[in-house]
């Protein structure tokens, strides 16, 4: 799982993106947040949109959006210092099958920002501007600027961000793998045992990694899932021939 399209030496990219939870409703601990995501199947996106016309009054709805780092799955130290401890991985295909995407971070002023500016503003004044085409592009479009680009003066880009407009549906085979504080591993996988046991809810038997964890305790994580658990006593093993 470590690399990029089955290379393993190109460390620099990834197959997969992590939305993170952070502490607040529905629960006021990132923990509960994110059992409760799993136990629902569903990320929904916050009351505060995302892109270029996140604050269009006439499509604000249009810019809600759930949020994703591209960023190395063992590299992802500085955005849990933003973030939180807890996340949810998943696949770029299928973040791509659900219609999510890559954000494209455009400079202010830029040619391809006033282009943007443009199209919004044809858009705005159209007879039904909700239904306008350029809404589907412009949860994905971010302008980034300097200090005195205001209101754009910051720049995010190291994020890696990628974006899926509205609710993201899932099951349990979607999840890639989830990333916990080491400490709470087994009580996340005890609970899951107990949940498919007792017809509670869903479970996920993933790979379970601490974010905190070098890329030889991730990828050594990884290989253990990979291999399977091992055989139980009453499990027979097949001989050959």
């Amino acid at each position: 799982m470590l690399g990029y399209q089955a290379n393993a030496q190109w460390r620099d990219m990834s197959d997969f993106v992590v939305h993170f939870t952070k502490p607040g409703p529905p629960y006021h601990d990132a923990y509960q947040n994110m059992m409760s995501i799993l136990g629902a199947r569903t990320l929904i996106p916050g009351a505060e949109g995302f892109g270029i016309a996140r604050r269009e009054a006439k499509v604000a709805d249009r810019s809600r959006s759930v949020c994703f780092s591209e960023i190395p799955i063992d590299q992802l130290g500085r955005l849990v210092q933003r973030r939180s401890l807890y996340g949810i991985a998943f696949r770029k295909s299928f973040i791509l099958s659900q219609g999510g995407g890559p954000v494209w971070y455009v400079q202010y002023g830029s040619p391809a920002h006033l282009a943007m500016k443009h199209q919004l503003a044809q858009a705005l004044t159209a007879k039904e501007p909700h239904k306008e085409p350029v809404w589907a592009v412009t949860p994905f479009v971010d302008i980034q600027g300097d200090a005195h680009n205001a209101p754009y003066n910051y720049r995010f880009d190291w994020e890696r961000e990628w974006r899926v407009p509205g609710l993201l549906r899932f099951t349990e085979y979607d999840v890639a793998a989830l990333f916990l504080p080491e400490e709470v591993h087994a009580l996340a996988q005890d609970f899951f045992a107990w949940a498919v046991r007792e017809r509670a809810g869903p479970g996920y038997f993933c790979p379970v990694l601490d974010p905190g964890w070098k890329e030889a305790q991730i990828a050594e994580a990884l290989a253990k899932h990979a291999e399977g658990p091992p055989p139980t006593r009453t499990e027979s093993k097949r001989v050959p021939g």
